[in-house]
This record gives structure tokens, C-alpha cells and sequence, in this order.
């Protein structure tokens, strides 16, 4: 209950639910002001809310596992519409004092019974297509800060980035490009890609490197664009760690 009461869109759907029904004035409550309805129907529609949201709630754990989730939902609008009717007749009573003429308890409760089953039916229902949509939207993963320095043409995955004098050349899977930047505030910018540092003038991407092998003596990585990065031997530890040296 504390989850939904701080939803916005719990109170958005509420408020859109009382102004509804405020304007068309059904059982007879048209006879009313408009800003007197308009407070009647609000009273209701929340009250009415809570506790059939309530009775639902406190419902669902004590059903059996096999009961399905839509029955379940129709199960408790069934038991809570009793409550709920007998909550309108104590604010219709409030509102306009006992009236002979009035809607009867039973019959506000044989009115709220079929209604509260299918307001929580067609909730659940409701709930379930939002969770689908959402789960059908493609997620989007962050992309590194440091692409946001670059050209839009050259904005693509991240390879290799390697000391030019006081610039950084960041190079992608669509080309290079000089970026004025210590090498430490780059590699900062490079998350969440995973990479690592195996030179105190370059950086690869993981899954950019193709191969290690040896030039001169020395372990080297091939990258997948054909540039070769040599290891130092400060890095070979990490490198090690990380897999790319055997």
C-alpha cells in the first residue's frame, strides 16, 4: 500500500477516475453542484480504492498457489465489494443523511459486488499489458562519456587509445579521431566498456583485441582495425590477469 500511494500515476488514475465520474453524475448524484459532486465522487473513488486495493491484497497470499493470478483478482473484487458497499452507505450517510428514499445497503452491495470483480479483473489485466510493454522495450546500454568527444561519424564501438603529445587518438570501429585529453581522464571516460591499460601510452578494448604474439622479443596485441599495441613490462601483470598474455 505505502508502494502504491507514492506512484504519481496511482493518483493521476484516481484523480481521472473522480473527475469522470464527478462530470457524468451516475446514481442519480447529477442532482448535485458540480463542486459538490465533484468532492462526492472523490471521497468515493479513493476510499472505495483503498479498501478494495486493501481486502485484495491481504487476499492473495492466503489463496492456494494453482488459483490463477486473474481469478485471484476477481476473487478478491467478489469479497471486497461487500466492505465496499457498506463504506458508501456510511458516506452517503455522512453526505446526505439518512434518506428513505435512498439506495438501500443490500442494494449498494449487490451494485458494488459485480463492480469492485470487474474494476479489479480489468486492473490486473491492465497490469499485465503495461509489464508486458515494458519488458518488450529494448534496453538501451550506456555508451561510454568519451564517445561524446567525437564526430557523430566516428562515434562507434570503442578499440584503442593511444598518447599523441598532449592529445588522446581515440580510435572506434568507425574510424580515429585526436581528442585534446590526458590519457587518464580518457580511459575514466571509456566505462562501461571493459578494457585495460598495456602501455603508459595505450589502452585496448577487450574484444578488440584479435591476438597476442611476440615482435621483437617482445608481447604484442593485434587489434581487430590491424593496429599492433605493445605491452610494457609494468602492465605485463595485468595483461596477464586479464588473460591476453599466457
Amino acid at each position: 500500500m505505502h508502494g502504491l500511494v507514492r506512484q504519481p500515476r496511482v493518483w493521476l488514475v484516481l484523480a481521472a477516475i473522480s473527475a469522470l465520474m464527478g462530470m457524468v453524475g451516475p446514481f442519480e448524484t447529477f442532482e448535485l453542484p458540480l463542486g459538490p459532486r465533484l468532492a462526492y465522487w472523490t471521497v468515493v473513488v479513493i476510499s472505495t480504492g483503498a479498501l478494495g486495493t486493501l481486502v485484495t491484497l491481504v487476499l492473495m497470499p492466503l489463496l492456494p498457489p494453482r488459483v490463477p493470478a486473474l481469478a485471484a483478482a476477481g476473487l478478491g473484487g467478489l469479497i471486497s465489494g461487500a466492505p465496499i458497499g457498506l463504506l458508501v452507505w456510511f458516506i452517503n450517510n455522512l453526505a446526505f443523511g439518512p434518506q428513505d428514499e435512498g439506495m438501500s445497503l443490500g442494494a449498494l452491495v449487490a451494485y458494488c459486488i459485480p463492480i469492485a470483480a470487474l474494476v479489479t479483473t480489468m486492473g490486473h489485466l491492465l497490469g499485465n499489458a503495461v509489464a508486458t510493454a515494458a519488458k518488450a522495450q529494448p534496453t538501451i546500454a550506456p555508451r561510454p562519456a568519451l564517445l561524446d568527444r567525437l564526430p557523430l561519424p566516428q562515434r562507434g564501438r570503442l578499440l584503442h587509445l593511444a598518447v599523441n603529445d598532449h592529445y588522446v587518438d581515440v580510435a572506434t570501429d568507425k574510424g580515429t579521431t585526436l581528442v585534446l585529453l590526458r590519457l587518464s581522464d580518457a580511459i575514466r571516460e571509456t566505462a562501461p566498456v571493459a578494457g585495460l591499460q598495456v602501455h603508459r601510452s595505450h589502452w585496448v578494448a577487450l574484444d578488440a583485441v584479435r591476438r597476442t604474439t611476440r615482435l621483437a622479443g617482445k608481447s604484442v596485441l593485434e587489434l581487430e582495425n590491424g593496429t599492433i599495441v605493445p605491452i610494457s613490462r609494468g602492465y605485463l601483470a595485468q595483461a596477464k590477469a586479464a588473460g591476453l598474455v599466457t
